[in-house]
């Protein structure tokens, strides 16, 4: 069974194209706001969540593409669908000249709401931890 695809869209409070590009596409900003702790380069990222010293979950995502000021594309190392990816693409509302933060993700049909709720979860950290 291949997995669903799941699109997100939330309004950001910040004007600033290059904060909000940095939360979306480095390793210390994503650290703000998708895991405990994200380490890194160009093209890998390692997710940490939990303490080292207790449980934890680590899981490595590789750099599909990436567009300065546009979007990140990612894939899991251990993902198993070859369609499957995670993209954080920011765009500029013209009218309003908001940012809007659009997210793809995949997962299997019975899995798209717990995935909803996760990604809700990570923006409402997102806001906490910057403002934006």
């Amino acid at each position: 069974m291949a997995k669903q695809q799941m699109k997100m869209e939330q309004v950001l409070r910040s004007s600033s194209q290059s904060i909000i590009w940095n939360y979306i596409s480095s390793a210390d900003g994503m650290s703000r706001w998708l895991a405990d702790k994200v380490q890194g380069d160009d093209n890998q990222l390692t997710f940490i969540w939990g303490d080292l010293w207790r449980h934890h979950e680590i899981r490595k995502a590789n750099v599909l593409k990436k567009i300065k000021n546009s979007y990140i594309r990612l894939r899991w190392d251990d993902e198993e669908d070859s369609d499957a990816y995670v993209e954080l693409r920011m765009e500029k509302n013209e009218l309003t000249n908001d940012y809007v933060l659009l997210i793809t993700d995949y997962a299997y049909e019975e899995d798209i709401d717990s995935l909803r709720d996760l990604w809700e979860d990570n923006l409402e950290r997102l806001h906490r931890n910057t403002g934006i």
